[in-house]
């Protein structure tokens, strides 16, 4: 049963429908009557959509949004609706650990950090272009973690305090928490925490052309989001020829760093080149033209 005045309250962003969503709150409905959670779902699309997801999970609260609007958006208008302390957000193609939001809760219990995170597993995939996504989408969150302060920290798995993101809540509509929030968060002092054992898991499954256009679309409007000179745009913009194989070399290093499933990036470097290039290619029209409507377009 949710507290009247809960102590956390998930946010989910919903455009993707089933079966991620359903079985993103399969993960978390024990442990939300457990910790006493609230748990949002802001659904965007047909009203049927958000009505199918009311009856089917009676204790999530839903709140539905008609016309298209970008996963920031959707996220900003559950936090608006939200009653926690804290903030949580999980992507809805992902699943939370059995102690997802005891972690949570327990990492921010000290009052020190104002946003906390964990690693994003993969869900030991059957096929290889799911473990192209896993590791293009979360090679910069790949496990194992160390409990310690950092600001590498991701929004398909974070928990913030509420008040945090109500005095910042010009920047939570447009362009992604790290790319346009999180900068502004670590210049004013804030400090962010690595979290262990706040664990979710990737669930995939994303067809490949399906992933190249979401590659493609997410790239631009997080290129176009960022607050850079127009010298280090255009720095971007001549050595981009090169940029794939510095994206695949440091995606190669994390994991062998992390010795993180190592046999299956093996495995996967063949796609993983296209993927590179399309990434690329969505930041140098991002640079150059701006984000356009891109970021309607990522699911």
């Amino acid at each position: 049963m949710v507290e009247k005045h809960p102590r956390v309250s998930v946010v989910i962003a919903s455009l993707v429908g089933p079966p991620f969503i359903d079985e993103c709150l399969r993960s978390l409905e024990s442990q939300a009557h457990e910790c006493g959670a609230e748990v949002i779902v802001v659904a965007c699309g047909d009203q049927a959509y958000a009505q199918r997801i009311d009856r089917a999970f009676p204790w999530v609260r839903v709140i539905h949004r008609s016309e298209r609007e970008t996963v920031p958006g959707l996220r900003r208008h559950g936090v608006l609706e939200a009653s926690g302390d804290i903030i949580a957000v999980i992507e809805e193609h992902c699943l939370a650990a059995p102690d997802w939001l005891r972690s949570v809760m327990d990492a921010h219990a000290s009052g020190k950090y104002g946003v906390v995170g964990g690693p994003v597993v993969d869900y030991a995939y059957g096929r290889l272009r799911d473990w192209v996504v896993y590791f293009c989408e979360y090679n910069g969150y790949l496990p194992p973690w160390r409990d310690e302060e950092t600001y590498n920290l991701g929004s398909a798995n974070i928990a913030y305090k509420r008040q945090l993101l109500l005095l910042y809540e010009g920047l939570l509509k447009d362009g992604y928490w790290e790319a346009g929030l999180h900068p502004k968060l670590i210049a004013d002092g804030v400090k962010f925490r690595s979290v262990p054992g706040m664990i979710v898991h990737h669930r995939g499954p994303f067809d490949y052309g399906y992933y190249l256009q979401q590659r493609y679309w997410f790239s631009r409007a997080f290129a176009g989001a960022r607050n850079l000179t127009a010298a280090r745009k255009a720095a971007y913009l001549v050595a981009s020829p090169l940029v794939p194989f510095l994206l695949l070399a440091r995606m190669a290093q994390r994991v062998f760093r992390q010795r993180c499933r190592v046999e299956k990036f093996a495995q996967v470097l063949p796609l993983l080149i296209p993927v590179l290039m399309v990434y690329v290619a969505g930041e140098f029209v991002g640079y150059l033209a701006g984000p356009g409507d891109a970021l309607l377009k990522v699911e």
